[in-house]
């Protein structure tokens, strides 16, 4: 009994002790910081607002991805419409309103990537000099050796793959329920972009490739999480100690470096056969010069794994919450069914259906989109030259990143019923104009460095939601039953909310 009140006695000491310890480096990190990157008014009288340093990461990663959210109000209630947050030592500043945002943007050519997005080290070894975030010339070879699949007149020949990718899903999902079954939206949609991927970057994968393929992914998830977690794995140094999270990272790079090299023998044998794989041209553009094997391997990652997060909201949350709102408003539901009825005529009329970025299912993406963006704050990018926003003088040299909530869903361009999905808005009146939402609207990013898969990505989620919508009704239920009362606030799916699909009778 001794023994045991010694030992609660100690942890609480300990635990005391560290939160003291912590409290005190982040004061001093603060003050620090603060001092050696001020920020001033035209006049020199104010300070822009900053958020004090919290040991050990600032407001990054945790803070600004995974309570990214919460975050956006909190922060900019209580710091203003222009201010800084730390992501390590690395000060950023948020930008939440358009004209801010077109002040910085206007020559978003030039900028450069926050280093590795300022999540350090570990994160530089995982994706550092991916396509994504690298700049300047590095960029532009890559991107060279990297985009040809990615290309609106490339997508244009995907889309019977990527049908029968979604049929083949979704005939997994219902094969034992032919009349009624649960979606689960994060669980059941995770694997479905990711594999249609692989496919179209690699050509069809062999059963072995494939089953290998998704025997990394827990690895791949694991190092991850030890990235967005940070701490010690921040820093350079943090190589050397013998930590899991090394040990780690170690073996996914092993891994994945061998996958693909398998994966791109067998796509060379493809190739001799004729037929056109994407890895096979990656891989020859690289071996002349257009980047590094390791830059491909983390643009690879980047691609392919990027869509298994659902916690971030990337290409799984943007699906998932395109199906939710559908299965929420049986009307916005009734008007696609009868559009896709009028589209599917022929096998021409229908191709067109699914590349066109006018007509209501392409609305219903980008309402989807504005309201769930696919993460709450941008990747970090430096402007190289002086701003000036508001009475603020930023240096050049600073780093900037978008609040995507701010923008998305409280500017006022978006009133005065910014929070309801109207998928409609995007054919009325000025929003219906590119021009118009510019600077106002966030989800695939501004200028020449827009997500490079932003048409592929787009496919396979009309894909999808066309092969659901034609077959199934849907809407939203509880887990065990019974209709799930559906909130426009509701920002985090519920764990029990399913996607009740009970099969048409035509």
């Amino acid at each position: 009994m001794f023994n045991l009140v010694l030992c609660l006695i100690v942890v609480s000491a300990t635990a005391v002790w560290g939160t003291r310890r912590f409290n005190v480096l982040s004061h001093v990190s603060t003050a620090y910081l603060r001092l050696r990157y001020p920020i001033k008014t035209v006049d020199g009288r104010e300070t822009l607002p900053t958020l004090p340093f919290e040991w050990p990461n600032g407001q990054g990663n945790v803070e600004k991805y995974l309570h990214g959210r919460e975050n956006s109000s909190k922060w900019g209630a209580e710091y203003g419409p222009l201010y800084r947050i730390w992501s390590g030592f690395h000060g950023e500043i948020v930008l939440t309103r358009p004209a801010d945002i077109e002040t910085v943007f206007r020559d978003s050519h030039t900028h450069l990537k926050a280093n590795a997005n300022d999540s350090g080290h570990y994160m530089h070894q995982l994706l550092g000099i991916c396509l994504g975030l690298i700049s300047g010339s590095e960029w532009r070879l890559l991107r060279k050796a990297t985009e040809a699949p990615f290309t609106r007149t490339a997508t244009a020949t995907y889309v019977q793959t990527v049908l029968d990718h979604a049929k083949q899903h979704i005939a997994s999902l219902c094969e034992t329920k032919p009349k009624k079954w649960q979606l689960q939206p994060y669980a059941d949609l995770r694997i479905y972009p990711f594999l249609a991927l692989a496919d179209l970057l690699y050509g069809k994968l062999s059963p072995p490739l494939k089953t290998q393929l998704l025997e990394i992914i827990p690895g791949r998830d694991s190092v991850f999480a030890h990235m967005m977690m940070g701490g010690v794995t921040r820093y350079k140094w943090a190589k050397y100690l013998p930590i899991n999270a090394n040990r780690e990272m170690d073996d996914f790079k092993k891994s994945w470096g061998q996958w693909n090299d398998n994966a791109h023998a067998e796509a060379v044998k493809k190739a001799e056969k004729g037929e056109p794989v994407p890895i096979v041209q990656m891989y020859a553009s690289i071996a002349e010069g257009n980047g590094s094997r390791e830059a491909l391997l983390q643009t690879l990652d980047e691609m392919l794994f990027a869509n298994l997060h659902p916690r971030l909201d990337v290409s799984i949350g943007a699906l998932a919450w395109s199906f939710v709102f559908i299965a929420a408003n049986p009307r916005i539901q009734t008007r696609l069914l009868s559009e896709l009825k009028s589209a599917y005529v022929d096998e021409a009329t229908r191709d067109s259906y699914l590349l066109s970025q006018s007509n209501y299912l392409h609305f219903i993406l980008l309402e989807a989109g504005r309201l769930r963006p696919v993460a709450a704050f941008s990747v970090a990018q430096a402007c190289p030259t002086q701003r000036q926003l508001g009475p603020y003088i930023l240096p050049a040299g600073s780093k900037f990143v978008v609040d995507a909530h701010a923008l998305n869903v409280r500017d006022p361009l978006w009133g005065p019923d910014n929070t309801m999905f109207r998928p409609e808005r995007w054919a009325e009146g000025g929003v219906k104009r590119a021009k118009d939402v510019r600077y106002c609207y966030w989800r695939f990013g501004f200028g020449p460095r827009v997500c490079l898969g932003k048409y592929v990505v787009d496919l396979m989620m009309k894909a999808l939601i066309v092969e659901l919508v034609k077959g199934w009704e849907v809407k939203l239920e509880h887990e065990k039953g019974g209709d799930w009362e559906w909130d426009q606030d509701t920002w985090a799916l519920p764990q029990d909310m399913r996607i009740a699909c009970v099969k048409r009778e035509y």
